[in-house]
């Protein structure tokens, strides 16, 4: 198998997201580039030069709607509404055809060589006082971080890894104590699931995402920024955004215009994440 570049995952990155892109606009579905896609979209036209994936979000109940309703031709839907052993709080939309890939933090059960993908984030209310807030947040946090440690111990035996791969794999999945590794992954993402649904369905005028919290991220955003969308240019085509973009920037990134250091301009996820080509390009 060939390895993908960093453009070439760009590319297919990019067709998925015109593929849904495509489908929304059809179904009048709601949605925004977000995270480092939407920082691009703004600071270079497109992808930022060493990033390798695409984020967009949803308000809940088009997310709820797009889980159901989405269908291609050429692309497969992960969520926890359609995925009997997903191990996500939130939905991808991945390439099943040309690309697979090699990881050692899984995140589906018995299919772990999904190709390319772009994820889909749920944006639900959060509480209008910031210290409520962060005090939920905190507390998803935990959930989350403990089903990635879960999904570590999950990984089934995979060809084609590098060397590095297969010891990290090996490590991290006896680094965990018999306690967390009796826990199911796909129960620790149902139950996060669950909880976003149940605490977080009263309007407020903030909104928050639960499903993928980090913690380097500010995450109270105001309701306002997403009560309209527009458009904004993304490589050779134009996606939707929130119509308050610049503040959701702002609060995500600071200030967001300003380049990192140069010796922060890498492309993480290749440390633990890599994209193959099904056949010889």
């Amino acid at each position: 198998m060939n390895e993908l570049t960093l453009k070439e995952l760009q590319a297919v990155s990019l067709d998925i997201l015109k593929d849904v892109d495509a489908f929304c606009k059809e179904k009048g579905i709601r949605y925004s580039l977000a995270y480092g896609t939407l920082l691009g979209a703004v600071r270079h036209k497109g992808f930022i030069p060493w990033d390798d994936d695409i984020d967009i979000v949803m308000l809940r109940e088009d997310y709820d709607r797009f889980c159901r309703e989405y269908a291609s031709e050429k692309y497969s839907l992960f969520s926890p509404s359609n995925t009997e052993d997903y191990y996500l709080a939130f939905a991808r939309v991945a390439d099943m055809k040309e690309t697979e890939s090699r990881t050692y933090i899984p995140w589906c059960g018995k299919v772990q060589d999904q190709g390319v993908w772009i994820d889909i984030f749920p944006l639900d209310y959060a509480p209008d006082n910031e210290e409520e807030h962060n005090l939920q947040y905190k507390m998803f946090r935990s959930l989350y971080e403990l089903s990635n440690k879960v999904r570590k111990t999950r990984v089934l035996p995979l060809p084609g890894l590098p060397l590095k791969f297969h010891i990290k794999r090996i490590a991290h999945g006896r680094r965990f104590n018999r306690r967390v590794t009796r826990q199911s992954p796909e129960q620790a993402a149902a139950w996060l699931d669950f909880l976003m649904r149940r605490l977080c369905s009263s309007p407020t005028g903030h909104l928050s995402q639960f499903g993928c919290p980090d913690c380097n991220i500010r995450e109270w955003l105001k309701a306002e920024d997403f009560a309209s969308f527009t458009s904004l240019p993304f490589e050779d085509a134009s996606f939707s955004v929130m119509s308050g973009y610049e503040s959701v920037l702002r609060e995500w990134f600071g200030d967001y215009m300003q380049l990192p250091p140069e010796n922060q301009r890498v492309w993480k996820s290749s440390g633990y994440l890599r994209f193959y080509w099904k056949r010889k390009k």
